[in-house]
């Protein structure tokens, strides 16, 4: 199902324009770490699906600020509660950003990129979308969203896809 939320054609709307079920709206609204809300509902994991250095899609970029082709480290993950895939994620850390005591953000392997962007001096969540992904032969549409962090003062970019086992199992 990851492959599938991440096509190309989705639209990515402002959050405050999104019209979402309460519950859903709180869980794209939340601006703490999702890793700490997740933590709450039992065992928590990342399993990585797929790190690489590429150029991100042309939406990402533009996000980003990035000239032409740069290449970025493209991470994309799953985050499991009590053995349940519940989100799927996509980092995309352009190269620049990751010197100094940015390093670390390129060495996350089965770590939480949230536990980084959480910790002093915390990242700055500097603009939120939201989405609906129609998953073909889905039962019902993921939500997800997409946020530009500056952490240290180098951007990020995150998109967090709650897949339906969060609404269903956890909540």
């Amino acid at each position: 199902m990851p492959a599938r939320l991440l096509n190309p054609a989705l639209r990515w709307w402002p959050l405050p324009v999104i019209q979402a079920p309460a519950e859903v709206r709180d869980w794209l609204a939340d601006g703490g770490s999702l890793t700490r809300r997740l933590q709450r509902f039992g065992t928590f994991r990342v399993v990585p699906q797929r790190q690489m250095i590429a150029a991100p899609r042309a939406e990402e970029a533009a996000l980003l600020g990035l000239p032409g082709r740069q290449h970025a480290l493209i991470r994309e993950v799953s985050l499991y509660v009590n053995d349940q895939p519940v989100v799927f994620a996509r980092s995309v850390l352009p190269l620049a950003s990751l010197g100094g005591a940015n390093r670390v953000l390129g060495h996350m392997a089965r770590r939480s990129l949230g536990t980084e962007l959480f910790r002093a001096p915390r990242a700055k969540r500097a603009q939120v979308w939201a989405t609906q992904a129609v998953v073909p032969g889905g039962v019902e549409p993921c939500w997800g969203r997409q946020s530009l962090f500056l952490k240290r003062g180098q951007p990020l970019l995150v998109a967090e896809f709650f897949l339906p086992a969060l609404w269903s199992d956890l909540l």
